[in-house]
């Protein structure tokens, strides 16, 4: 999969197993969706999460130019012959890859105010996103990014049947990079071979004192 469809899936593995409890300590899973799904494929049972990508943006504050070793190889690359020989694994160059933000939406959503609670006391301590040092594993690339938490919004509302929801939205960003399409390989040294010549008799010639 490509940027972006990495990360959504890997967002909502880690909002998954989250369960809630009735009074009469009965355990309800809370399920995960991605935002707007299609009706025939979903079964919503309250209380629910949804995930929905918001956009993406450059991230200045972590851009470099250059050339650089790749720390990990995009997906789509063949590892299995186009980057390993009987030698061992080889080595690729390429520009340093675009930093760029991922914006998410998550939104919970429940009937009852004991499980809208226990969902928000999951998301803050149970480490699903955490007010800091958040992390998210992209198992495609075998990465490890960074997870930001940057707001909060309590949503409750009232329908016209007198049925309340509550409702809470978490703004989060997920910190990745568009890799370049152009991988150079690079060849390692077998040998080195280095001559050296003098040319200190002509220096002294040229600038002798006459």
């Amino acid at each position: 999969m490509p940027i972006i469809l990495n990360e959504d899936k890997a967002l909502k593995a880690a909002l998954q197993g989250i369960n809630v409890s009735d009074s009469g300590n009965a355990v309800r899973p809370v399920g995960v969706w991605y935002g707007q799904p299609d009706m025939e494929i979903r079964d919503q049972v309250y209380p629910y999460i949804t995930l929905d990508f918001i956009g993406y943006s450059e991230d200045f504050e972590r851009a470099h130019r250059g050339i650089i070793t790749m720390p990990y190889y995009p997906e789509g690359v063949d590892k299995g012959t186009t980057l390993s020989s009987g030698a061992g694994s080889k080595q690729y160059t390429t520009e340093v890859p675009i930093p760029v933000n991922l914006d998410y939406q998550i939104t919970t959503y429940a009937r009852q105010p004991r499980h809208d609670r226990q969902i928000m006391a999951e998301m803050a301590t149970g480490q699903r996103i955490p007010l800091r040092y958040g992390l998210l594993i992209v198992p495609e690339d075998k990465t490890v990014r960074r997870l930001d938490f940057l707001g909060f919004t309590k949503k409750d509302t009232t329908d016209e049947n007198g049925k309340r929801l509550f409702s809470n939205a978490y703004t989060v960003r997920i910190s990745a990079e568009i890799l370049p399409v152009v991988l150079e390989q690079m060849i390692e040294v077998t040998e080195t071979n280095v001559q050296l010549t003098s040319q200190s008799n002509d220096f002294a010639t040229i600038y002798s004192p006459s």
